[in-house]
């Protein structure tokens, strides 16, 4: 969904050919989005099809087609952007299935799991704070936001998962 609404969003400023989209998105993440041209123009061609962007002139060098963004798309732009995220995360998240299907078929002893989950929080955790410090340095304060929200959010899984660790003995936790 994201991918939709950030191509429409990079039309918004100027008409850009499917190159420009792609490493444009990806730079406004700060790598941290690898996008397959192949998904952008598969975006672009539904976008046209639902009449909210177009092809703009000839192809350029290299077949290269410049698409704008039409009056429906920014009217879908602005209408995602005025909209309220769906909220903290869903039950539906990979790990949460694991965590409960573990439960059942290993007896309720969540230790290993918890654990693995943990180093690759605490993994994740670091990287993004080398990406906060890259992305001041670099003056991309917008970025930098963005990646706190994130920190805050894998600081508070992190502090879940020792919870789950101390309250059900190291790891157990009674399905009943």
């Amino acid at each position: 969904m994201s991918l939709k609404y950030g191509v429409l969003g990079l039309l918004a400023e100027e008409p850009l050919h499917g190159y420009e989209v792609k490493n444009r998105f990806e730079a406004m993440l700060g790598g941290t989005w690898e996008v397959n041209i192949g998904q952008v123009y598969t975006t672009l061609q539904r976008l046209e099809r639902d009449g909210l962007v177009r092809p703009v002139g000839s192809r350029g060098d290299r077949g290269k087609l410049l698409y704008e963004l039409l009056e429906p798309g920014r009217t879908a732009l602005n209408a995602w952007l005025s909209a309220p995220d769906q909220g903290p995360q869903r039950l539906h998240e990979e790990f949460y299935v694991k965590l409960l299907l573990a439960t059942r078929l290993a007896n309720g002893d969540l230790g290993p799991l918890l654990a693995r989950q943990k180093r690759a929080y605490l993994q994740l955790l670091r990287d993004l704070n080398q990406l906060e410090d890259r992305a001041k340095r670099d003056g991309r304060n917008d970025l930098a936001r963005l990646v706190r929200g994130a920190l805050l959010h894998t600081e508070a899984d992190i502090k879940w998962i020792d919870e789950l660790s101390e309250k059900n003995g190291g790891g157990s936790w009674d399905t009943k």
